[in-house]
């Protein structure tokens, strides 16, 4: 199951206030979802954010993947974890590009060596 920590919109046309919550890529936008970490109302100037950091480290060590917006207000509300979490990333991505460049090489080693004739043989009836 692919998670996603994503807003999920509340209140009405006039006064909308999201929840930041962990839930399966597939369901709608307000739909079901696993798990709140916080809220966010933009209509308020001062206080208008929380988010649960120690559940959001676990979650991201889970696989679930951040949105933008989301991604965004962990930056002012829980910057270690994002640390952590982009730390991790690049790691991953740098031993990916490793493992790529390590099997490049063995391809190369094996393109240069001399191809052996093969053996033409005819069948007969």
């Amino acid at each position: 199951m692919a998670l996603k920590i994503r807003l999920r919109q509340q209140g009405c046309n006039n006064c909308q206030t999201f929840r930041v919550v962990v839930a399966d890529a597939r369901c709608k936008r307000d739909g079901k979802y696993v798990e709140k970490l916080g809220y966010y109302l933009p209509e308020q100037k001062e206080n208008n954010c929380t988010i649960d950091a120690e559940r959001l480290a676990y979650w991201l060590s889970q696989g679930a993947v951040m949105s933008q917006q989301v991604e965004s207000l962990a930056k002012t509300l829980a910057p270690s974890v994002i640390k952590e979490y982009t730390e991790k990333k690049v790691l991953i991505q740098a031993k990916k590009a490793a493992k790529r460049r390590a099997s490049g090489k063995e391809t190369e080693v094996k393109a240069a060596a001399p191809k052996k004739a093969a053996k033409k043989t005819s069948a007969k009836k």
